[in-house]
């Protein structure tokens, strides 16, 4: 039984390799800059007797390597934002947004470039989450108690959380504390805080450790964000087989 999630975010920088000038090559290998090259029956065709090779076109109205892109290839693609990378203080990196139960479990994650903010993805999140029952009846979507950081004490996230009927344990900013007292009784109420019930949330940081136990995950390899989120995919099913 899932008695309570945790929320958090985890930044792993991306292993890619640097051309002149320490420029990314990243974002000019397979169409990462909004171009999709050829497959190679294409390019076998376009070597065939009879047909144009030139750069830009091919015979007909086929296009060639300027023209869309192929079907079939995974959406999300078109640039560095949609492969999710990021700059930020860590250099070229990726988030994964998690939620974990109390075993250090992780339940569902998000990927997202590494300048994107947490508070933002906690709607992502929670509604990715679905544990299947012991028994009979449909999967858990809802849970106990949720804890989170600073970082997810927005509004929007506790109206979201209030709507679902979800009791949250989310400290406060300074700063919002400050002007919900310069604002009086408009200010509306403090929101409640259990400090003994939060310490509880260190779990989710434990999860991060064992995602990042894993070489795969710690140091993103993968182009494809796609691909990485089945790196992270399989990890978290060899922490559920090892607990």
């Amino acid at each position: 039984m899932v008695s309570g999630w945790n929320l958090a975010d985890a930044a792993v920088s991306h292993s890619g390799s640097r051309g002149c000038g320490g420029r990314d090559r990243l974002g000019r290998v397979g169409g990462l800059d909004g171009r999709a090259g050829p497959s190679a029956r294409r390019r076998g065709a376009e070597d065939a007797p009879g047909r144009r090779s030139s750069k830009g076109g091919r015979a007909g109205d086929e296009p060639g390597r300027s023209g869309t892109s192929e079907a079939g290839r995974p959406a999300g693609g078109g640039g560095q934002i949609g492969e999710c990378l990021g700059r930020s203080r860590g250099g070229f990196t990726t988030k994964i947004h998690l939620a974990a139960e109390g075993r250090c479990r992780p339940l569902a994650f998000v990927l997202t470039p590494g300048h994107y903010g947490d508070g933002p993805q906690l709607e992502r999140v929670l509604e990715k989450v679905s544990v299947p029952r012991t028994g009979v009846g449909r999967p858990r979507t809802r849970p106990d108690r949720v804890l989170a950081d600073k970082a997810y004490t927005s509004r929007v996230n506790r109206h979201y959380l209030r709507r679902r009927g979800i009791p949250h344990t989310i400290p406060e900013r300074l700063d919002q504390q400050k002007h919900r007292k310069n604002r009086g009784s408009r200010g509306g109420r403090p929101t409640g805080f259990d400090s003994e019930r939060y310490k509880k949330r260190n779990t989710v940081e434990r999860t991060i450790n064992r995602l990042k136990g894993f070489r795969a995950v710690a140091t993103r390899y993968e182009k494809r964000a796609y691909v990485y989120l089945g790196t992270v995919t399989l990890a978290a099913l060899v922490i559920w087989l090892r607990t």
